[in-house]
C-alpha cells in the first residue's frame, strides 16, 4: 500500500512539473502519421514510408520537391509542395542579418529536427556548411519551418511541413542518417542561365548547375565535396578534400561523364540561342524607347509652334510659356506647376531639342495618350542618349555552361 502511494505521489509531482513546463508535454504535432493520400503515393511511384528522402527547394520558383528512393535505388518524385513564403531575393546568403534564404548543398540529420520549434515544427538547413565557411559567410538557425512567415528561412503552411517533418522522420527510422537539402534560385535550364547571365552570382550558379545536372542525369542526389571554396559532385578516387585548398586528383564515373558531355553540348546550344534573343529583345527595346522620345520631342516642338502661332492647344500649358514666340530651332522647357494657379513663367531657351525637358506635373495634365505619357513611358533619364548592349561581357561566342569555374573571391 505505501509503494502505490509513493508511486502515485510520484506520478503526479511529474504531472505538476510537466505543467509548469508546457514543452515537456507531448502535443503530438512531430508524431503526425503520414496521411493516408501521401501513403498511396509512396507506393505508386515504388517506394516505402521508410525509404531514403531527398529534397530539392527552387527559390524563384517557390516550389519544395520532396524525393523518395525506388527499389532500384533510383530517386522519383513524390510531391511538389508550394513554399508560402521566403525572403530575400534569389542569390546565396553571405552574413548574418542580410534576410536571405540560402542557396547550395546541405544535410538534414535528426539533431537539425526541431519538434518543438516556434513555428509549429522546422528543421534546421545546417547553413553555414562547408563551402560558405570557406567564404567567410555568416548566420544561423536558417530553417525550413511552418507558420508561413520567413526571415532568411522557407516557411510551409502547418499541414505541408507537417508532411515534410513526418517523411524525415520516417526516412530517419528507416536508417537514412541524414536526408540531403539542395536549395536552387531556380530551375536551372539553359534559357534561365541565360537570363541570368550578366549577375555577379553568376560563376557560383554555375557550379550549383553542376550538382543539378548530375541529378537530372542519374536521379540519385551527388556526393557533395568542397575544395579550392567550390562544390565538386561524386568525385572518385580522392581521400579527401579541404573546403579551402586545392582540389586533389579526382575523377568521375566514365558514363556518367559521358552523359554530362552530351547533355552540356546539347544546352550549351540553347543557353547561346537563349542569349541572342535576349540581346535581341533588348535591342528592340532601346530601339522603341528612342522612338518614344524622338515623338516626345517632336510633339513638343509642335505644340510651342502652335502656341507662337497663337493657336494653343492646352490652355493651361499656353498660361505657363508666355513670353517671346519660339521656333523649332530654340525649344524652351516647360516650368513644373508649384501651386494650384501660378503666375506666368519666364523661361530660358535651351540651345538645342536634345535638351532635357522636365513634364509639367498638375491636376490639369493631358490624358494618357498626350505627349506626357510618351515622355514619361521613355527611359529614366528621357533624354540621355542609350548605351549599347550592356551585358557583362559575355557574347554568344564565348558563353558556356561547361567551364567549372575557378574560387570565386
Amino acid at each position: 500500500m505505501v509503494r502505490k502511494v509513493a508511486l502515485m505521489a510520484a506520478l503526479m509531482g511529474s504531472l505538476a512539473l510537466a505543467g509548469c513546463n508546457p514543452e515537456l508535454i507531448e502535443d503530438g504535432k512531430a508524431s503526425q502519421p503520414i496521411p493516408i493520400k501521401l501513403k498511396h503515393q509512396i507506393q505508386k511511384i515504388g517506394s516505402t514510408e521508410k525509404a531514403p528522402l531527398y529534397i530539392r527547394i527552387f527559390k524563384e520558383e517557390s516550389v519544395l520537391e520532396a524525393w523518395k528512393q525506388t527499389k532500384d535505388g533510383t530517386y522519383a518524385l513524390l510531391k511538389t509542395y508550394p513554399i508560402c513564403a521566403y525572403s530575400g531575393e534569389i542569390g546565396p546568403k553571405k552574413k548574418e542579418g542580410d534576410r536571405q534564404a540560402p542557396e547550395g548543398f546541405y544535410d538534414i540529420t535528426p539533431g537539425q529536427m526541431n519538434p518543438n520549434s516556434s513555428y509549429y515544427l522546422s528543421f534546421n538547413i545546417g547553413y553555414p556548411n562547408k563551402f560558405d565557411r570557406s567564404y567567410g559567410r555568416t548566420g544561423a538557425h536558417l530553417m525550413v519551418h511552418g507558420s508561413c512567415s520567413s526571415r532568411g528561412c522557407y516557411a510551409m503552411e502547418d499541414e505541408q511541413i507537417a508532411e515534410i517533418y513526418a517523411l524525415g522522420r520516417e526516412a530517419f527510422d528507416g536508417g537514412q542518417r541524414a536526408f540531403p537539402v539542395h536549395a536552387f534560385p531556380f530551375r536551372m535550364t539553359p534559357e534561365n542561365m541565360a537570363r541570368v547571365s550578366g549577375k555577379e552570382d553568376f560563376a557560383f550558379w554555375q557550379n550549383l548547375k553542376n550538382g543539378y545536372d548530375h541529378f537530372q542525369i542519374t536521379h540519385v542526389p551527388p556526393k557533395v565535396d568542397v575544395c579550392n571554396r567550390t562544390y565538386v559532385f561524386d568525385a572518385q578516387g580522392a581521400s579527401s578534400f579541404n573546403a579551402t585548398a586545392a582540389c586533389p586528383s579526382y575523377t568521375l564515373d566514365p558514363t556518367l561523364m559521358a552523359s554530362l558531355e552530351k547533355l552540356r553540348a546539347t544546352e550549351n546550344v540553347r543557353f547561346n540561342e537563349a542569349l541572342t534573343k535576349q540581346q535581341q529583345a533588348k535591342a528592340k527595346a532601346d530601339a522603341k524607347a528612342n522612338d518614344t522620345m524622338v515623338e516626345a520631342q517632336l510633339e513638343i516642338l509642335q505644340r510651342k509652334d502652335r502656341i507662337a502661332e497663337g493657336k494653343n492647344p492646352d490652355g493651361f500649358l499656353a498660361g505657363l510659356l508666355k513670353g517671346t514666340p519660339t521656333t523649332t530651332s530654340q525649344v524652351q522647357n516647360p516650368v513644373q506647376a508649384t501651386a494650384p494657379l501660378p503666375a506666368a513663367t519666364q523661361v530660358q531657351p535651351t540651345p538645342t531639342a536634345e535638351a532635357a525637358v522636365a513634364p509639367v506635373q498638375n491636376a490639369g495634365a493631358p490624358a494618357s495618350n498626350s505627349f506626357f505619357s510618351k515622355l514619361g513611358s521613355a527611359i529614366s533619364s528621357p533624354f540621355k542618349p542609350l548605351l549599347k548592349d550592356e551585358q557583362a561581357g559575355i557574347t554568344s561566342d564565348e558563353a558556356t555552361l561547361t567551364t567549372l569555374p575557378e574560387a570565386r573571391q
